[in-house]
């Protein structure tokens, strides 16, 4: 096989089972952005941050992350590698760099695991008539981690299976949310997509990019299709489109069922100024009725379960990266996979165990899911500049990819444009905006960063991780 004889080139074995065709890789990237369920749970802030306009920020989010998964659709093609943006980073500039983006990636992933399912919680809480609490979400939020974990350690078709269910799920929800109430139950006019019904006066412009927040924590998980690429059935053609179909359908998905949404609040000034808590589910009670507000949580709590599934196994396939080459404590354990089923049994432990623990702060921390969110996604988006960086040094150096996938002379604008992008999301998502809270709560998430990136060069030395490059000779595609 084509994909074996690559990997052998860029210096490994084929180990995994080759189960996964571009429909199942796309529906883990799709499951992991998951644009059903953060939109119902950021909708309601967006509304109150700048009305109905915010919808404009997500078209704009969408746009720049397009360009990042051009980069990376590249970068996937010519290392078809478990791992993803870790082995690119490494191949492309060299094995410190590859350490230090996996290493801050690692916790973004583990932390956006939790996140997902402390945002799903309430959706399942209310789906069982239970009265929220620290508590209960909780233990709802391990409860939906627990089925992704499950599905994990059964077996990649089965969590191919699992995610697709949550593709499935998002579409029908799509089919409600974006087509139904978008024909049938709008009672607001187009013109309301640019009323701000009087919100963020004095200074619209940091209201906008607040309210731009919504697309920024929605749009990525398109590299989840480049983690699994060792079990994916012509990687180096079918992971990049697997990435672009994820950005464009669950992009374009998620800015279908926003405008179904916003046209179909009943009561549009009392969303904005925040007297109506949850607009979005008035707008489907309104439209659809009990049944169809059930049936919606019932699409919700399958998207969050099929999401965090997609983000263990892309946790697992890192951790076994790294262990594999000796790039992280514990290597020789985490980097084996189960004779068997051909599963990072170990890393998958490790994931579970850390995911569940993290999940556990709910019980104590009512505002975990924001808090986790928020961090998670910051690392996420530094760890995708980081690939970016290497991406574009690696041009101008001379490197030329020669997998299925190229942005030939246009590979140095897209990357700029990633770059600039990507710079402006993390300044965003680290801007402090409590001005009554105290030091910490305002810098919490570069603090942290910090605090990571030193933990990150600690061990790098203690591992006595060289700094040189990898550019292995690998076959070509004719």
């Amino acid at each position: 096989m084509k994909e074996d004889a690559r990997l052998k080139a860029l210096g490994y074995n084929p180990e995994f089972k080759r189960v996964l065709g571009v429909f199942a890789d796309f529906s883990i990237g799709y499951s992991y952005m998951s644009p059903m369920a953060g939109l119902f749970a950021l909708f309601s802030t967006a509304l109150v941050a700048v009305g109905p306009p915010f919808f404009w920020t997500m078209v704009a989010v969408m746009l720049g992350q397009t360009f990042v998964c051009l980069v990376f659709a590249e970068a996937a093609s010519a290392f078809p590698i478990a791992g993803g943006i870790y082995q690119w980073a490494r191949r492309l500039a060299g094995q410190r760099w590859g350490f230090l983006t996996a290493w801050v990636y690692l916790f973004a992933l583990i932390g956006t695991g939790a996140g997902i399912c402390a945002g799903g919680a309430p959706f399942m809480t209310a789906l069982l008539g239970l009265t929220p609490s620290p508590e209960i979400n909780a233990i709802a939020g391990i409860g939906i981690a627990l089925i992704g974990i499950i599905a994990n350690f059964i077996g990649t078709k089965v969590l191919a299976r699992t995610t697709e269910i949550g593709v499935w799920a998002g579409l029908f929800g799509l089919a409600l949310c974006g087509g139904y109430m978008l024909i049938f139950g709008h009672v607001q006019p187009v013109s309301v997509l640019w009323n701000s019904f009087g919100r963020g006066e004095g200074n619209y412009t940091a209201g906008l990019f607040f309210a731009s927040l919504i697309g920024v924590w929605i749009f990525y998980g398109f590299e989840a299709c480049g983690d699994l690429a060792e079990e994916v059935s012509g990687a180096s053609k079918a992971v990049p489109r697997a990435m672009l179909m994820t950005i464009l359908g669950g992009g374009g998905s998620a800015l279908l069922m926003t405008l179904g949404l916003i046209l179909a609040v009943p009561d549009m000034a009392a969303a904005v100024d925040g007297s109506q808590a949850n607009p979005a589910a008035a707008a489907v009670l309104q439209c659809l009725g009990p049944v169809g507000m059930t049936v919606t949580l019932i699409c919700l709590i399958a998207v969050a379960i099929s999401a965090v599934a997609s983000v263990i196994a892309s946790t697992s396939r890192l951790f076994f990266s790294m262990g594999r080459d000796n790039m992280i404590v514990g290597a020789r354990t985490l980097g084996k996979l189960s004779r068997v089923r051909k599963l990072p049994t170990a890393a998958l432990w490790v994931t579970s165990v850390l995911t569940i623990l993290i999940l556990s702060i709910g019980f104590v921390s009512p505002n975990a899911a924001t808090q986790i969110i928020s961090f998670a996604t910051t690392g996420v988006y530094l760890s995708f500049q980081m690939v970016v960086i290497a991406s574009l040094l690696a041009g101008l150096r001379g490197w030329r990819p020669d997998g299925e996938f190229r942005l030939g002379s246009y590979g140095v604008v897209v990357k700029l444009i990633a770059l600039v992008f990507g710079t402006a999301s993390i300044i965003n998502l680290c801007w402090p905006r409590l001005p009554d809270a105290g030091w910490l709560n305002n810098w919490l998430i570069p603090v942290s960063i910090t605090v990571i990136l030193i933990l990150g060069l600690i061990q790098m030395i203690l591992l006595n991780i060289p700094n040189k490059p990898l550019q292995s000779k690998v076959l070509p595609n004719s």
